[in-house]
């Protein structure tokens, strides 16, 4: 096997096809070692991963956290806090609630906001002329929206921004900066979060999510304040990775195809 899967230089000329083929092939659920760290299992395959989705009682999100790395146990205590390192039943308890304000329908209501954020975004871009377009464009979509969505102070937009890249780039000291700077950087955005639910507890209600999620029950009780830190800092950075990567990859691959990019 001629790539590391733990390497992430490993994948900076482009998705390694023909080795993920072949290890589908050969040695499907693969242990892959790493520097440092006890190693991983990755499993290739679509019915593979399905059982693994379907068994949270062998394949824990919770148990070890949902990161390569091996965690410091107060970082594992906070992560728990998380949907998404979270298992039945608590998993279903804290999703249930929220999932009607997640549906396409409702998201669609924001379409005006969100062109405006955009179209904010590119005049930017385009006055600056010379851009890093994953850190100075992509990036700050989602940052905003969540920003949008959530009720934040518009003030405050660049800080959560920046707490996202250094908590979404664990593995680029460039942007992350020291193992301290990246460590504190979702601590730092909780505590801003809980801070957040502690002022707008004190109000009216707001048309906005932190409203929604202030005000439903979750398992037969309201969200906790460490619980709604945690929550925010899923959502800003899973909002912040998955938009950034899709959309500086989508620029990429047109750029590769150019007769697709003249079609667009």
């Amino acid at each position: 096997m001629s790539v590391n899967l733990a390497d992430p230089s490993a994948f900076v000329g482009g998705a390694q096809h023909e080795q993920l083929a072949e290890l589908r092939r050969t040695a499907p659920v693969y242990f892959q070692e790493m520097s440092g760290q006890p190693g991983f299992y990755a499993v290739l395959k679509h019915a593979d991963l399905v059982h693994v989705a379907r068994h949270s009682e062998v394949f824990s999100a919770s148990e070890g956290g949902v990161v390569l790395e091996n965690l410091a146990p107060e970082q594992l205590e906070m992560m728990r806090h998380m949907l998404l390192a979270m298992d039945p039943p608590a998993h279903s308890q804290f999703r249930a609630p929220l999932s009607e304000h997640f549906k396409a329908k409702v998201i669609a209501r924001l379409e005006d906001d969100i062109r405006a954020i955009t179209q904010a975004i590119m005049k930017e871009a385009a006055e600056q002329r010379d851009v890093e377009f994953v850190h100075d464009v992509t990036s700050k979509l989602p940052s905003r929206v969540v920003g949008q969505l959530m009720g934040l102070p518009e003030e405050d937009w660049p800080t959560i921004h920046q707490l996202a890249e250094r908590c979404t780039s664990g593995q680029d000291p460039d942007v992350a900066g020291s193992p301290d700077e990246l460590a504190n950087a979702s601590i730092e955005m909780a505590m801003y979060a809980i801070e957040f639910a502690g002022r707008r507890r004190a109000e009216e209600p707001h048309a906005d999510l932190t409203s929604v999620i202030l005000e439903s029950d979750f398992g037969g009780a309201p969200m906790s304040d460490i619980d709604f830190g945690s929550f925010f800092v899923q959502l800003v950075t899973a909002g912040n990775d998955t938009t950034k990567t899709m959309l500086s990859s989508g620029l990429l691959a047109l750029l590769q195809h150019p007769e697709q990019l003249a079609e667009l």
